[in-house]
């Protein structure tokens, strides 16, 4: 077994986690081949941390009380989530080639038509309030499910974010767990030139939520800050340190996107 702060996890599921997130990460760079308007920056940074719930965290039911809902609110974001899907044997893998094309079944940002989708995201910042809607029913239906919200650091500068976080606390919904990757970059430019952003853990804590951070690229931090997170009887979010465009070195840990097909092809074929 590996462990880290009283977690357990056996080093079987820890190298096969690892080993999904590879090969996800992989597949959304040779994305770019078929598809140049796919946000890949974005993409990588949440590769981990869709690896751990969907393989680790998120319980299927065909009854919408007791089963798991994962909302990508960074849904730009969503190259990543069709990735992490196909390893879960949700999506084929020619579809994946097949992105935004007009005979394919994956679009630009989720939709709920699409295998393993809770809700169709695109706009920014709508995704905690329909999350917050979501863990209000199943509350109220005596249901077991669970709801995870993943967002973006640059996503906080939107307004409904701020009004519907008061609400979950007003809801004492702790069936809530919400992500927020702290990449540092958003649309126009870094975070820190657009809107200082170092205050917003403590902002989330005053309002009432119980706070947590970890490495987004550390399968066993995310666990451990996971398994911390359901402990809380309380909404929980937790702050995930991550690289723009992690594992692929051109754009890394930049507010570049996407690379071109030359330099895609090289790193793809050199590494």
């Amino acid at each position: 077994m590996g462990e880290r702060d009283g977690i357990p996890i056996s080093i079987d599921e820890l190298n096969k986690m690892k080993a999904i997130a590879e090969r996800a990460r992989k597949n959304v760079i040779k994305m770019q081949f078929y598809d140049q308007s796919v946000h890949v920056g974005s993409s990588l940074s949440s590769i981990d941390i869709l690896t751990v719930l969907l393989f680790r965290y998120i319980r299927d039911s065909q009854d919408k009380i007791n089963k798991d809902w994962l909302i990508l609110s960074k849904g730009h974001a969503a190259p990543a989530l069709y990735s992490v899907l196909h390893e879960k044997g949700l999506i084929k893998e020619d579809e994946l080639w097949k992105i935004q094309s007009i005979d394919g079944l994956l679009q630009g940002h989720p939709e709920i038509f699409i295998p393993g989708v809770d809700m169709s995201t695109g706009s920014l910042g709508q995704g905690l309030s329909f999350g917050i809607g979501v863990a209000t029913g199943i509350k109220m239906a005596g249901g077991s499910g669970r709801v995870f919200v993943m967002m973006g650091d640059g996503e906080q500068d939107e307004g409904e974010i701020w009004e519907a976080m008061t609400h979950a606390i007003a809801r004492k919904l702790d069936n809530l767990i919400a992500f927020i990757e702290i990449n540092g970059y958003q649309l126009d430019d870094s975070t820190s030139n657009v809107k200082p952003k170092e205050f917003l853990e403590e902002v989330w804590r005053a309002v009432g939520w119980r706070t947590f951070s970890c490495d987004g690229h550390d399968i066993l931090s995310i666990i451990n800050a996971v398994e911390e997170a359901q402990k809380a009887k309380k909404p929980a979010v937790i702050f995930a340190k991550t690289l723009r465009g992690k594992g692929f070195t051109p754009i890394e840990n930049s507010k570049k996107q996407r690379a071109t097909p030359d330099v895609t092809r090289e790193f793809l074929f050199s590494s």
